[in-house]
Order: structure tokens, then C-alpha cells, then sequence
């Protein structure tokens, strides 16, 4: 019964059936009750899985359901209880069944950072046991992050009281708050979403499950989008497509770093960029903006072309269902209302196509028919259809071990400044270009923090960006970031409290998308790995993260890159002696 309420109250918002919730059962074998409750679930039309010696290596489920005694319980049955509590996906839940004699094993195994233990539910409907729903939360936060914020604290009375639009809880810290708010900008894709499409992998040629979201979650997340300035979409990319342009990326990247160095007209170290040569005999030169990457600040780079990435982009033939098809991976591409996209390449995913459609091109019907200048340019004049967008070239903001926290920016400016937020004219879509490791695989060179079952937290040395919610309304950016009055004064130190209130740091993992209107402040975080500085394994600790640019279509970025200085093209000529 509590699972049939917790979904049904799902199915408006996720758009998906009862009848396709996936169930895992850690069974005990001694009672037998893990096949009366799956035969239960199965009369509620419920799929459910019993999860048993040899659980299924990338089992997922919607929710799961663990039955813990004070019994006490060998090395199977601890095993087959984490497995049930890590196959449930972010945003899901967990029923935990708790006899009367052990109510102290019911948390020991949880972390507060994976799961939402403060908002945990306790009912008694037997004398004999408890029932407690917990939920996994939908995105976790980078809590090493910014050591500089107190977001331990309470947050202070005259913000909870009088900031009635940020729907602050009683005696709520700022990093539970931050924790509440970031699930709630966070689409989850259910089982049935992650696992209904099947695409080849690149290069192994085997299928694997493709997540594409149901309408109602692409609904979702355009609201999300046009209230918040951002979106987290969990697990929507096949990490077999993402993580070679990661890897491509970073070799690019290491060839720049090598190509820079030995420039004999103007040598740059772009690891040490202040660098002074002791011997005075050769001028080390501060880095610039090339054609094929910019700089960011100090170890921080925006790499968007190289030889490994042209060479990875012309192995990927497959034609997609767009008006210029023929296009290069390497080239901008419109999309227009007639294209639906392909899961065979991350950049044109169908779910991804479909809610850039929709944030580009809000319609009121009653008004879109008086819009007869869409006869104009070979259009088809007021029929209320989407308008083309651009997608722009795969490129990656590379962040190396050192580098600092970025300067809170915004990546363009509003088109006009009489209407509080005009719908969105540019977006970026970051998806990480690296995969979240053990400690025991990398030796070292950086940090992520696991808990009992394996699952990530979101804890990394890493880094991450940090977004300000609602940041990309001009009311929002005026009221944090106006005018600074005395150091001292209680205007001032209350802007800083609601700045660091609003700022949300999502822990984004393999395949997770983060879409953000390009109006909405945000910034990079240090990047605090170690590293590896005996040249064993140079890109260690490098977080590439892929980016997207995306404008409508007559938007033109003022910034360019093409009359700059290559890197590459050049490289033979300034390394002659």
C-alpha cells in the first residue's frame, strides 16, 4: 500500500505508470518474506525483483524494501542488503522493516549526505515491527567545496522570516537547505526511463540502455529551468559516448600544454604560467587566448578543438535526423521544429533536443497566430511552431590540480533591462568527461568520498561549479550583488548570507546533465587534488568537463576564437631552431 501511494503521487509530475516501478527485495531466506511481499507487489501490478546471493552486478530500482533484524547476519546477507540499498536510483526511495528488538541498526549503514535520514518517516503498523521510508537523494552537494562558507549554521532568523520566496524551514542550516533545494532542481529518470532504449556502444558495438525521459519529466525540467536558472538531470548519457571526448580532450590538452612549452618565438607554461627563468636566457611568456582554447584564470582552460577530438569527432559517420546532417561534429548545427534528435550521439539527444525546444520557444497559442512576420525568411508563417536553435562544437572547461575557486560571472548579459527575465537566448549544458573512481584506483592523485555501500557522496577534491538559484533574473543579481554598501554595515553582510544561501553546489557523476541559462551567476570550484607530479600519469586529478553551448538562432556570440593564434597548425614552424 505505501508503495502504491508514494508512486501514484509520482505519476503527474515523472509520467510513468505504477505498473513500471521496479521493486528490490533483500530476502531472508530463514522467513520467507521477501517472496510473500513480491507476490503482494505483483497484485499491485509492481515489478519486483528479490535480490539474492549473486544480485545482478547493475541492478536498479525505483525503490527498494530491507527487512532488519537483531538477528545476527553473516557475510551474505550484509552483502545482499547493501545491494538492495545501491541499486536504488538517486530520487528513489527505501523501505526499511525494523523489528521491535533492533531499532539501532536501522541508520548505521545510511549517509546523510546520500540519503535524506532528516526527513526519514517512522510508522508502527504492528506491535511487532516499524516500517520507515527514506528517500536517496535526488543529487548530492560537494560539501568539501568552499571551506570558506559557513553553511554548517543555522541560517539567521531575519532571512528565514522576511525571504518568504525561498521557502526556508525552521532552525534549517544553510547546508540542509542547500541539500533540500538541489533535490528538488534535479529530474530523476525512473528504471523504466534509464533502461526502455537500447543503442550500439562506439566502440565496442555491443547495445546498452539509453535513458530518454518520459514528456511529463521533460515538462519538468523547462519549469525548472525558466523558475531556477538551472537543471540537474540524472544518468540521461551513455557514459560510452561522453567519456572518449573526455579522453580526447585531455590529450589535446596535453599536447597543447607541450606544443606552448616548446614555441621557441614565445614560450608558455601553461602549468606554472607565472614562471621565471632563473638563467634570464629565455623569456617565459604569460598564456593567451588561442584559436583552439582560451584561458579561464590560472590552471583553468576552455579547450574546444585539437588533433584527438577532430580525429574522434570524423570517426562518429552516423547520419542524425537534422536539416544540415552532413555537418561536422566540429561545426554549429540548427535545429529546427522538424528535428527529433539521435541517441547515437550525446550532443543531439532526443530528450535534450525536446526541452531546448521548449525553453526557446515559449507559446501562447492565442498570441503566436498574430506573429505573421514568420512568413518572413522562408518560414511557415504563424503556426506557433518551435523557432531554430544552434548547438554549438563539444568543448570542455579543463580544470587542473591547484586552480583556484573562479570569480562569480555570468557568460552573457540580458538583451534588456526593463523586463525582470525575457525567456532564454543562451544555455550551456555541462556533463562530466571523467569517470568517479575508488581512492584505491587512483594512487592518490585526488579524493572522492564513498559511503558504506560504494555509492558516491559528492564529496571531491575535484571540484565541481556552483550555480546561484534564480540568478538569471535581474531582481535576483541586483539584490546579491548590487551596489556594495560600508564593509560593515548589516545591508552588506545580509547580501552575503542570501549569496551564499542561494548558491547550490550539484555533485555531478558519468552521464549526469547540468543545463544552466547563461544569464545565471556562477563559478568554477578549486580544484584541491594532489595530482601527479611524477609524470607517470600527467592527467590525473584533470576534471574535463563537457560542455555545450546553445543559442537561438539569431544570437551570435560576440566572443571569437577563429582570428586567434592556432596552436597546432603552426606547430612546426615556431619549433624549428
Amino acid at each position: 500500500m505505501a508503495a502504491t501511494k508514494h508512486f501514484a503521487q509520482l505519476i503527474k509530475t515523472s509520467g510513468v505508470p505504477v505498473k513500471e516501478r521496479v521493486v528490490a527485495i533483500s530476502n531472508d531466506s530463514a522467513t520467507g518474506w521477501g517472496e510473500i511481499l513480491q507476490r503482494k507487489l505483483a497484485d499491485r501490478e509492481f515489478t519486483s525483483v528479490i535480490v539474492s546471493e549473486k544480485p545482478e552486478s547493475k541492478l536498479l530500482s525505483d525503490a527498494a524494501v530491507v527487512y532488519l533484524t537483531n538477528k545476527e547476519k553473516d557475510c551474505d546477507n550484509l552483502f545482499i542488503e547493501s545491494c538492495t540499498r545501491k541499486s536504488v536510483i538517486p530520487g528513489g526511495v527505501l523501505w526499511v522493516v525494523t523489528s521491535q528488538d533492533c531499532p539501532s541498526l536501522l541508520l548505521e549503514n545510511l549517509s546523510a549526505q546520500v540519503w535524506d535520514i532528516g526527513s526519514a518517516i517512522t510508522t508502527q503498523p504492528s506491535p511487532t515491527y516499524t516500517i520507515t521510508k527514506i528517500q536517496k537523494r535526488a543529487c548530492t552537494i560537494n560539501i568539501w567545496s568552499c571551506p570558506w562558507m559557513d553553511k554548517h549554521s543555522v541560517i539567521p532568523e531575519h532571512i528565514a522570516s522576511n525571504e518568504t520566496g525561498l521557502d526556508i524551514r525552521t532552525n534549517e542550516t544553510y547546508i540542509e537547505y542547500e541539500q533540500r533545494v538541489v533535490s528538488e532542481l534535479t529530474i530523476c529518470p525512473s528504471v523504466a526511463e534509464r533502461t526502455s532504449n537500447k543503442t550500439p556502444k562506439h566502440f565496442t558495438g555491443e547495445s546498452s540502455s539509453t535513458t530518454v525521459l518520459e514528456s511529463a519529466h521533460v515538462e519538468q525540467a523547462v519549469k525548472i529551468l525558466r523558475r531556477h536558472g538551472f537543471v540537474i538531470i540524472k544518468g540521461l548519457l551513455p557514459p560510452d559516448q561522453t567519456l572518449p571526448y573526455g579522453e580526447a580532450l585531455l590529450a589535446d590538452f596535453q599536447s597543447a600544454i607541450a606544443c606552448l612549452k616548446g614555441n621557441k618565438k614565445r614560450p608558455v607554461n601553461i602549468l606554472n604560467p607565472h614562471q621565471v627563468n632563473e638563467d634570464r636566457t629565455t623569456q617565459i611568456f604569460e598564456p593567451l587566448s588561442y584559436r583552439e582554447m582560451s584561458m579561464r584564470e590560472d590552471l583553468r582552460v576552455d579547450l574546444r578543438s585539437g588533433p584527438s577530438l577532430k580525429r574522434l569527432a570524423d570517426s562518429h559517420s552516423s547520419k542524425f535526423n537534422l536539416q544540415d546532417s552532413q555537418s561536422s561534429h566540429m561545426t554549429p548545427v540548427t535545429i529546427d521544429s522538424s528535428t527529433i534528435g539521435s541517441l547515437e550521439h550525446f550532443r543531439f539527444h532526443p530528450s535534450l533536443i525536446s526541452i531546448l525546444k521548449a525553453l526557446f520557444n515559449p507559446v501562447d497559442d492565442a498570441l503566436s497566430r498574430g506573429n505573421f512576420g514568420r512568413w518572413n525568411f522562408g518560414n511557415s508563417g504563424p503556426d506557433g511552431t518551435p523557432q531554430p536553435f544552434r548547438i554549438g562544437p563539444i568543448g570542455a572547461v579543463i580544470s587542473c590540480p591547484g586552480s583556484g575557486d573562479q570569480a562569480i560571472h555570468a557568460d552573457t548579459p540580458h538583451l534588456f533591462e526593463h523586463i525582470n527575465c525575457l525567456p532564454c537566448h543562451y544555455c550551456n549544458i555541462f556533463t562530466p568527461g571523467f569517470e568517479i573512481i575508488s581512492d584505491e584506483e587512483n594512487h592518490g592523485y585526488f579524493k572522492h568520498e564513498f559511503d558504506s555501500d560504494g555509492v558516491w557522496t559528492g564529496n571531491t577534491t575535484m571540484g565541481g561549479t556552483a550555480l546561484v538559484n534564480g540568478s538569471h533574473k535581474l531582481n535576483v543579481t541586483a539584490k546579491l550583488l548590487g551596489e556594495e554598501d560600508s564593509v560593515d554595515s548589516s545591508e552588506s553582510m545580509k547580501r552575503r548570507q542570501l549569496l551564499q544561501l542561494q548558491t547550490i553546489r550539484p555533485a555531478l557523476d558519468v552521464g549526469d546533465v547540468l543545463i544552466f541559462d547563461n544569464r545565471c551567476l556562477h563559478y568554477g570550484l578549486a580544484n584541491n587534488s594532489a595530482g601527479d607530479k611524477t609524470g607517470a600519469n600527467v592527467n590525473a586529478g584533470r576534471r574535463p568537463m563537457l560542455y555545450l553551448n546553445v543559442t537561438q538562432g539569431w544570437f551570435h556570440d560576440p566572443k571569437n576564437w577563429d582570428d586567434r593564434e592556432s596552436i597546432f597548425d603552426n606547430d612546426d614552424e615556431n619549433n624549428e631552431e
